[in-house]
């Protein structure tokens, strides 16, 4: 892969635990690490410690993680029930609501969850579909080291 990344969309309010938007755009020049999510996939839940261990790892060095929940069922599309998911499952990155699936067409989704590594000239590099260490996958060791690559290309 090695296309551009298209920049996330949504109003102010669609936004939880950030300041504003975060965007691909503001971004050049850093590595972003986008994930898309739903709060009853099991699938998505599994993969959140590894969000959280990058979040620690990375993000002094620049990296940011935001992950786009698209729902899958009705009661996913209910912000307050995205919040409430958010705040019980500890989440203190940035997270988009995505109900009208505008970025999950735009990014080309298939499934949750589906994680995408941004280079610093706002391209995807990586791309990840499903959970990452089910069945001795190693995604997160693989993913890991692909965060590393990227951050030691200049920017």
């Amino acid at each position: 892969m090695n296309a551009a990344a298209p920049e996330l969309t949504g109003k102010p309010d669609d936004w939880i635990n950030a300041v504003a938007p975060l965007t691909l755009a503001a971004r050049v020049g850093q590595v972003t690490v986008i994930h898309f999510w739903t709060f009853a996939c099991w699938n998505c839940k599994d993969n959140l410690p590894i969000y959280n261990r990058w979040h620690e790892r990375f993000g002094g060095r620049g990296v940011a993680l935001a992950g786009v929940h698209t729902p899958e069922f009705d009661y996913e599309r209910v912000p307050a029930n995205v919040r409430a998911k958010v705040k019980e499952f500890g989440i203190t990155r940035a997270v988009l609501l995505d109900n009208g699936y505008v970025n999950w067409r735009r990014w080309s989704q298939r499934s949750w969850p589906c994680v995408y590594l941004v280079d610093r000239k706002g391209r995807i590099r990586v791309r990840w579909d499903g959970e990452m260490n089910h069945g001795g996958l190693r995604g997160e060791e693989r993913m890991t080291a692909e965060i590393e690559r990227l951050l030691a290309e200049p920017a």
